[in-house]
């Protein structure tokens, strides 16, 4: 009787070993953390902060860095920045910050700052989720009241130097803009910081640029004035800013999106925003 109470219990080990992994072992998908409990055991918010970029994120401070601390302080856990340089394209640096992560090993982040809140672009791309937009962002002109005390049209620029930042929608404009007449006093630099830069030694008579890059550059300088550019493709060329998480992130972006709707409500966002020299603009 032992022997055939030990051959059945051999014969039983040996048909278990023959079942389907999913009726004898927990599930994989059941034991994965959500995307907002794996931050909250981990204790930090890896957010993607771009390089370069003031009054937003640069050196280690800016409206965007100020942003990212506030949300993660709203969640219980600390902000560690991932930063990076803006590559070719914005597909580029969502795939590279927010669903994959860099080749050279790093990324992707939990979240991306300053994100673009396009309906037609978002469509396009399938693997990230778009949402709490929490600034709007637009062309502007700014320019020494000493050389241009005002500027109704783009003609000053036929004699004045009007710096720009390479590959942007403002210096494509200003290339083509009347037929090319200032393709010979436009210079282009490296970024909105550098034109402002020049601006402000008299390198330039003005800089076209993003309204936040001008203002946070510029805080305070009684010398110059800031308008929308005299260009009607300019004037209605504004966007949302927002945040940016993998697309099966639902929980972490509603607990955004609640963090970004109380700093708004309470005054928080625009103090960041006035703390850099930028006006908070609804999106």
């Amino acid at each position: 009787m032992l022997r055939n109470l030990s051959a059945g219990l051999r014969t039983a080990a040996v048909l278990v070993g023959m079942l389907p992994a999913f009726l004898v072992a927990p599930s994989a998908h059941a034991e994965e953390l959500s995307a907002l409990a794996k931050i909250r055991q981990s204790g930090v918010l890896k957010v993607a902060l771009y390089k370069n970029f003031a009054p937003f994120s640069h050196d280690g401070r800016g409206v965007d860095v100020d942003l990212a601390q506030a949300l993660a302080a709203k969640l219980g856990v600390r902000m560690s920045a991932l930063w990076f340089d803006a590559d070719e394209n914005m597909e580029d640096d969502l795939r590279n910050m927010v669903w994959k992560g860099h080749y050279l090993g790093y990324g992707p982040a939990d979240v991306m700052m300053h994100a673009p809140i396009d309906p037609a672009y978002m469509a396009k791309v399938d693997r990230v989720k778009f949402f709490a937009p929490y600034h709007r962002e637009r062309y502007a002109i700014a320019r020494r009241l000493d050389v241009l005390p005002t500027l109704d049209s783009f003609e000053p620029f036929e004699k004045l130097g009007i710096g720009v930042e390479g590959d942007t929608l403002a210096a494509t404009v200003m290339l083509s803009a009347d037929g090319g007449r200032y393709r010979q006093t436009i210079k282009t630099y490296r970024t909105a910081g550098e034109a402002v830069e020049a601006l402000k030694s008299g390198s330039v008579a003005a800089v076209m640029a993003q309204q936040g890059e001008l203002e946070g550059g510029l805080a305070g300088d009684a010398r110059m004035a800031i308008d929308l550019p005299p260009h009607p493709i300019l004037q209605k060329r504004q966007w949302p800013l927002g945040l940016a998480v993998k697309k099966q992130s639902d929980d972490l972006a509603q607990a955004l999106q609640a963090a970004i709707n109380e700093l708004i409500a309470d005054g928080s966002l625009k103090a960041i925003m006035q703390r850099h020299g930028v006006t908070h603009r609804q999106p």
